[in-house]
């Protein structure tokens, strides 16, 4: 990882002293406060340089520095096990970390395009939550209060694209085994609430995550076809692949609790579908995954496990008939053999002063264990380049609850960005 973050950086320097490179980017300034003081610092100075090497080929490579503190949103470097090492951050220091976030290679034909390297791939377009978004793995140390496209892990793939007369055809290869990135313990973020009811008197013992690093074998493929019929955009969708979250079986025996996390391979077949009518948009999602398996208590041994097929769907409706803004309302619905998980979403935005002022406000509501997450966010542009935010975050619910779990880490922020 760090010969391929220091090739980048020579990138970067090589467009700085004039090399032909397009190069843009954003430094960003973000602070918040909890009720016991200060909970984040965070400065960001992301680099996007690309270069259109033929006619038909280009050339991009994204950068990240990042000072992250105070220590307690990651303690200590945080080695990321289950991220594949040529995609891992590397740590500088404690707080300091150097990150190659995208770098690829792409290529347009006639019909077909072609892009190689490091990437991000989205699939959905969810707010708040996601369903078909689900080709990257996420990093949670901030759990999803991150934007997407920040959170998102880049991973290694070919994607390539053939667009043919009934619609276009994306096929992804990716050999890069990564996954989701989970805080570690003692992390601010640290997630808690599938095992919160466990008492911390019970001996415990973690066994390390086995992440698949097989090239071939452990490689993940996907296929997704698009279309425009009847005024839908439609999309079928389907990804063989690693779940990204461990299934934690755990072993009772005579010294206490065996944890020991390991990846399932799963069958996802999907589809979207978007229309407009009027004001109005209406959205959906569908996902059947083959394969969804469940945490497991096991007084002999670690092997069984219970699993079933997961059937979810989002759907959402965006109105925007009153000037200058936009409301949106989503349900998203997860159902297995022994469950249903539902939660809904509310966003409003609006815009002010010739759209110089962003106003937004989003809900996320789990049903189930009536616990929510409550967002407010207000965006002023000072001039083209800079702009400063000032934003709110309320956790609300039980301790063993999926928002609950945070219900004392309720934020007050200021970010301030400036694009160069």
């Amino acid at each position: 990882m760090r010969k391929f973050t220091g090739l980048a950086f020579l990138l970067l320097s090589y467009s700085l002293q004039g090399g032909g490179l397009e190069t843009t980017g954003i430094i960003s300034i973000d602070h918040s406060w909890s009720k016991d003081g200060l909970q984040k610092s965070k400065f960001t100075a992301l680099i996007e340089s690309s270069q259109n090497l033929t006619p038909n080929t280009s050339f991009t490579a994204i950068v990240r520095a990042q000072f992250v503190g105070p220590d307690a949103l990651e303690p200590g470097q945080n080695n990321q096990p289950s991220v594949a090492p040529l995609s891992r951050r590397f740590n500088v220091s404690n707080s300091l970390e150097l990150e190659l976030r995208e770098l690829y290679w792409d290529l347009d034909l006639d019909k077909t395009h072609l892009r190689l390297g490091k990437q991000q791939v989205v699939w959905g377009q969810a707010d708040g939550l996601k369903l078909l978004d689900l080709i990257n793995p996420q990093d949670f140390r901030e759990f999803i209060l991150e934007d997407f496209d920040d959170s998102r892990i880049p991973t290694w793939m070919v994607n390539f694209e053939w667009y043919l007369e009934a619609g276009d055809l994306q096929l992804l290869w990716i050999p890069d085994s990564s996954m989701h990135s989970l805080p570690g313990p003692g992390s601010t973020y640290e997630i808690t609430a599938p095992f919160s009811s466990i008492s911390p008197d019970v001996p415990q013992r973690f066994d390390p995550v086995d992440r698949p690093n097989r090239l071939f074998k452990d490689s993940d493929i996907g296929l997704r076809f698009s279309l425009f019929k009847v005024g839908w955009d439609i999309t079928l969708n389907y990804f063989y692949h690693y779940d990204d979250f461990p299934v934690v079986r755990i072993t009772v025996d005579s010294s206490g609790l065996l944890f020991t996390p390991q990846y399932e391979r799963t069958h996802t077949f999907g589809a979207s579908a978007t229309n407009a009518f009027g004001d109005f948009v209406l959205r959906s999602e569908f996902v059947v995954n083959s394969d969804k398996y469940m945490r497991v208590v096991d007084s002999a041994s670690v092997q069984g496990g219970t699993k079933s097929h997961e059937v979810a769907y989002v759907l959402g409706v965006d109105w925007s008939g009153l000037t200058d803004t936009f409301i949106s309302m989503q349900v998203f619905q997860s159902r297995t053999r022994d469950n249903t998980d539902t939660n809904i979403t509310f966003l409003l935005r609006r815009t002010f002063m010739n759209e110089s002022l962003s106003t937004q406000i989003l809900w996320l509501y789990h049903l189930n264990e009536d616990d929510n997450l409550l967002r407010l966010n207000a965006t002023y542009e000072l001039t083209s380049t800079l702009q400063i935010s000032l934003y709110a975050e309320r956790f609300s619910g039980k301790a063993d609850e999926l928002f609950g779990q945070f219900n004392k880490l309720d934020q007050i922020g200021i970010k301030l960005q400036l694009g160069i």
